[in-house]
């Protein structure tokens, strides 16, 4: 009996970036950045590290914790069950050192641009090796 490979797939949702359309598979545990598609967000970070993410379209994921690769310039988005998307930008020269300091970042949803609809903090692992 041979099998239906096709079938057996999960179906693959369709991202766009940029005009371009790409096919994510369901199950993929590298999703697309936060900065991707429709929505934008705006990092702020003030001189004591105190840090936010201001987004206007839903995470597909809950975010558990963020990682700040000191070296790389880069904040990564991690859940629990391993997916992660990138903030989809470098982090600016001048929020570095401060971003550094962050405990934790807080993610605030604003729907239609204007108003918070949700929030939550999220624990920051900083990752500096010095390269």
């Amino acid at each position: 009996m041979e099998k239906n490979l096709a079938a057996d797939t999960p179906k693959t949702r369709p991202i766009v970036v940029d005009g371009k359309t790409y096919m994510i598979p369901p199950d993929a545990l590298v999703l697309p950045s936060v900065v991707s598609g429709d929505r934008s967000a705006e990092l702020l970070v003030n001189e004591e590290g105190q840090a936010m993410v201001l987004y206007d379209q839903p995470l597909p994921i809950f975010v558990d914790w963020v990682e700040y690769d000191v070296d790389l310039s880069l904040l990564t988005f991690v859940s629990y069950s391993g997916e992660i998307m990138g903030l989809g930008m470098k982090i600016h020269k001048p929020f570095r050192p401060c971003l550094s300091q962050s405990k934790q970042i807080m993610l605030i949803y604003m729907e239609n641009g204007e108003q918070v609809g949700s929030f939550y903090p999220a624990k920051v692992i900083v990752r500096d090796v010095g390269m």
